[in-house]
């Protein structure tokens, strides 16, 4: 493959073409576009989260959230330096996707060579939820680049171990869980892995590493207890059908799910130690936390699970014939069958939650000195409405806004409990719910009769789960 270079240079473009291209494909892909899809309902809470100050976001922490509080923390830094623009809220999910992308084709190159190191980052980067997830303000990449890493730092602290290599590995694996402490169920892999090896030079300080991470993130095991019911009370029951459907929901693709399924398959007809432990490190943690959904602990949920593509392309770029030809020919056709998936997640609605700039832009377009502004209760519409109208001085009052969600130490802020005489004297009311309403003024009943018998709706428009209406003071008699 490179026979016309001197053997040095081979040499190191061998050992750096699995990690650097990857890495650099997949900082493209995210970079294409990111700003296109609206702010998730959960990136808006990043966003309004991330401008609070260090106290309110402790204070948060003991009510809501209490898991994702390193995260916050880490995204205040960020936009104190860079800013609270939409690239720059995504842009740490970017360059941690391209780094995870990087660090899964060296894992690659590390236990099968570099061929199947460069197929396994490209394998990565074609699957369509990578990009979508690489593009949101969520911890899911960190979560993603810290696991690959701690796989990577496991394989070697066995290989040779070391003090060094385990204090590493323990680092590795306890950031994974202050970002996201649902991706410890990855150590159900790393314990196939380290059982395979067997002698105490290997468990003892295995052992010891996963008993230092959970007495750093107890913190965050004993609020996500607390604040479950909170935090998961949207998740459906477990069901059989959502276990067929997993992978798909997984990748973001039917087509690219069946095609690594086909991949992971036929990795089995060439087992090796290594593809059966990367196999178990993606395999296990998924059945993990599936038993519990049927024990009924769900957190069943694809975003939660993204770490485990990363060991499975390896798995799958392993199980192909190691000739630049098979190769090529599985990137090609995993290729052109995540075209669809790589449009769907770069839609501008893709993601969950209200289309909370188009609303945004039409009050930007039509508002008019004196109007005010009334939300349905919640806790994104009113901060989603606040970010997309953030720069806008002539933007319309929120009148009924008593406390802001940072006051209230939550995600939801608290109104005055009389709405009615504080509107009074008000000509032009935007009323903004949830929904796609014929009447966005059902979404505020305590308001509906005020705004049926004095105003006239001059306006009406309806977003992806949204309704906004713009009422007018009906003219004296």
């Amino acid at each position: 493959m490179f026979s016309g270079l001197s053997d040095d240079k081979a040499r190191m473009i061998r050992r750096w073409l699995p990690s650097a291209l990857p890495g650099l494909a997949m900082l493209v892909i995210g970079l294409v576009r990111p700003t296109r899809a609206v702010l998730s309902w959960d990136e808006i809470a990043t966003a309004d989260v991330a401008q609070r100050s260090v106290e309110q976001i402790w204070r948060l922490v003991h009510h809501i959230d209490g898991v994702f509080g390193v995260y916050y923390l880490t995204m205040h830094l960020w936009t104190s330096v860079f800013g609270d623009s939409m690239l720059s809220l995504r842009l740490p999910s970017i360059l941690a996707m391209a780094v995870a992308a990087a660090l899964t084709g060296e894992l690659g190159r590390r236990l099968f060579g570099p061929l199947v190191g460069c197929l396994a980052g490209g394998l990565l980067c074609l699957i369509p939820n990578i990009s979508r997830y690489a593009a949101e303000a969520r911890p899911y990449t960190i979560a993603c680049m810290f696991s690959v890493l701690a796989l990577l730092l496991l394989f070697r602290a066995l290989d040779r171990p070391g003090p060094g290599r385990w204090v590493a590995y323990t680092a590795a694996i306890t950031a994974m869980g202050l970002f996201s402490l649902v991706a410890l169920v990855a150590l159900a892999g790393h314990f196939a892995v380290v059982l395979a090896r067997r002698g105490a030079r290997f468990w003892v300080p295995w052992c010891a590493a996963v008993l230092a991470v959970l007495v750093v993130v107890s913190p965050l095991i004993w609020w996500g207890l607390r604040q479950r019911e909170t935090q998961l009370h949207w998740v459906r029951p477990i069901t059989a059908g959502g276990v067929y459907r997993f992978p798909e929901l997984l990748t973001g693709s039917p087509e690219v799910a069946w095609l690594l399924i086909g991949l992971l398959l036929f990795a089995a007809f060439r087992p090796s130690r290594q593809i059966l432990e990367l196999a178990a490190v993606t395999l296990l943690p998924m059945a993990v936390l599936c038993a519990a959904a049927f024990g009924g602990v769900s957190f069943w949920i694809n975003r939660y699970l993204l770490f485990v593509l990363l060991p499975a392309v390896i798995v799958a770029a392993a199980g192909l014939p190691r000739t630049r030809i098979a190769g090529l020919s599985a990137l090609a056709v995993v290729a052109a069958a995540s075209v669809p998936g790589q449009l769907a997640v770069r839609q501008p609605t893709v993601k969950n939650g209200s289309d909370y700039r188009t609303l945004a832009g039409i009050i930007e377009r039509r508002q008019q000195p004196g109007d005010v502004i009334v939300l349905e209760g919640g806790r994104t519409m009113r901060a989603g409405i606040d970010f997309y109208l953030r720069h806008d001085p002539g933007r319309p009052r929120d009148v009924l806004l008593n406390r802001s969600a940072a006051q209230t130490a939550t995600l939801e802020a608290a109104e005055h409990p009389d709405p009615v005489p504080r509107l009074a004297g008000t000509d032009r009311i935007w009323l903004v719910a949830y929904g796609r309403r014929a009447d966005p003024a059902s979404g505020r009943p305590d308001l509906q009769r005020m705004l049926d018998t004095d105003f006239q709706r001059a306006g009406r428009w309806t977003v992806k789960r949204g309704a906004m209406a713009l009422y007018v003071r009906s003219p004296g008699p």
